[in-house]
């Protein structure tokens, strides 16, 4: 790593201490400043030319200003710390821009183009968008403080100083909706998920071939990607002679997603992956600088959180096969999930197995009249089980070889299909979908019913609100106090 990257790299995790600590998160001090500044201007409004006599005979005698001047030296002091709070915090994300930038181009020099994978173009605007509004609202911020400064000056009761409290309380006011705009979002480079709560993938497989990888692939950032396809490198150069790669790769996610529900402890996931991994393999992949288990907890507490109908359609496929239930059909198994409370899209997963001996084709039909698309047909070519099949008899979670519960699952993921359609919802409220599944002659196999609320994300939503407020009350005291003063000028000329 060279010395510009491991010193801008320092810079950013100094500079995120302090902005975590005591700045956007923590003390949140960008909203506390401003806060208390804007209640000591409108105190400075209300005691404009005349102070309480506990100022006036105990304090004013010494101090030699009034109460209205002092709250607005006071909001002056503030504003100043308001500024530099925001300053600090820009600064964090101007170096957080320049780390990624530097990541990206070190990838391309290893021959990975971050740069052209899905996704890269929305991070990259995020960044820059979020600068863009970091330097307006500290602009707002120092031009308020300029203000508060100059009617720190004037008498208190002088008009021009009261229209300067009112422009300098209202620009406070838009720098903070401007501030809480970019809060959505959060991102940073000091932390190897740093970038995973900001990044929204553009577009998904509908088919998981891969199931668990696909999924959790779709989620990572695009430098974070370009870094996993490096994992899996050494992941496979570290298999044992005759390993299948694809089964392996999707056991190990397995296991990390069992060791992160709490089913199995560290000492089982050694053993489970030294049936596939040599022993300088086992430690490497447990040991990995960028892939260590604080990453692989983020990646699935994001996953869980945006796709929790696939987690739950798989663990309930594996309650089913550990007490070894009787399936409804005996040459497929169907099953489908989706969210229970949907807000912007809805995620439909289908899991197809066909348990013949034979290949045959099916008919996923979808119809809602609440979501788009209304009405969806596919067909799906179903390749008859390879190697694992459904179990009629209790299975433990691990045992030696893949004849446990972790194996047989990661044998029906792989050999089974699924599919993972995005519904988009028109109406909020309650809303069903309908699902069929029908052979090539149009003859039902089996049919379900999913009933979900449709509602708008509350947290999202209050932020969305409260930017929109500060904006609109800000706006109208600032174009108020404008005017206002244009039409002193204009009638003293």
């Amino acid at each position: 790593m060279s010395n510009d990257i491991v010193s801008l790299r320092s810079r950013e995790t100094k500079l995120f201490g302090i902005d975590s600590q005591f700045l956007t998160e923590g003390l949140r001090l960008v909203l506390l400043l401003p806060a208390f500044a804007i209640f000591c201007l409108f105190g400075a409004w209300a005691y404009k030319g005349v102070s309480p006599s506990w100022w006036l005979d105990n304090i004013e005698p010494t101090v030699g200003f009034d109460l209205s001047t002092c709250l607005t030296l006071i909001s002056t002091t503030i504003l100043i710390g308001f500024c530099a709070g925001l300053y600090l915090h820009m600064l964090r994300v101007q170096v957080t821009r320049l780390v990624f930038r530097t990541e990206v181009t070190k990838a391309a020099e290893s021959h990975r183009p971050v740069t052209s994978m899905h996704g890269y173009s929305s991070v990259d605007g995020l960044i820059s968008r979020t600068m863009a509004s970091h330097r307006t609202a500290f602009w707002m911020a120092a031009t308020a403080t300029v203000i508060c400064i100059g009617v720190s000056y004037l008498d208190s009761d002088s008009e021009i100083g009261e229209r300067g409290l009112l422009a300098c309380a209202s620009l406070v006011t838009m720098a903070i909706g401007q501030h809480l705009s970019t809060r959505n979002r959060k991102f940073n480079m000091v932390t190897n998920d740093g970038l995973l709560s900001s990044y929204t993938p553009p577009i998904h497989p509908s088919t998981l071939n891969m199931a668990l990888n696909d999924i959790l692939h779709t989620q990572m950032d695009p430098l974070l990607r370009s870094k996993f396809d490096d994992f899996l490198q050494i992941f496979e150069s570290s298999l044992r002679k005759n390993a299948d790669r694809e089964f392996t790769r999707e056991k190990f996610l397995m296991l990390m997603h069992r060791r992160y529900k709490g089913s199995i402890d560290r000492n089982t996931t050694n053993m489970e992956l030294s049936e596939f991994l040599d022993e300088d393999g086992v430690k490497r992949i447990l040991e990995h600088e960028v892939f260590d288990e604080g990453l692989w907890d983020t990646l699935f507490d994001i996953s869980i959180k945006h796709n929790t109908a696939f987690y739950r359609l798989i663990e309930r496929l594996e309650q089913d096969l550990s007490l070894g239930k009787k399936l409804d059909m005996d040459d497929l198994i169907f099953d489908v999930d989706m969210e229970n409370v949907v807000t912007d899209k809805a995620n439909l997963f289908c899991y197809f197995h066909n348990l013949g001996q034979k290949e045959r084709q099916v008919v996923l039909r979808v119809h809602s009249p609440n979501f788009r698309p209304h009405d969806l047909s596919l067909r799906y070519n179903l390749s008859p089980s390879k190697d694992y099949g459904w179990s009629e008899e209790s299975l433990p979670m691990s045992a030696k070889g893949d004849e446990d519960l972790i194996g047989r699952m990661t044998g029906l993921l792989r050999d089974g299909t699924i599919s993972w359609q995005t519904l988009l919802p028109e109406r909020t409220g309650e809303a069903s979908v309908s699902i069929r599944l029908e052979d090539t002659n149009g003859d039902l196999l089996v049919g379900r019913q999913i009933n979900v609320r449709v509602t708008s994300e509350f947290v999202n939503w209050l932020r969305h609100t409260s930017f929109l407020t500060s904006y609109i009350i800000g706006g109208i005291g600032l174009t108020s106090s404008i005017f206002l003063q244009l039409m002193a000028v204009l009638s003293t000329a």
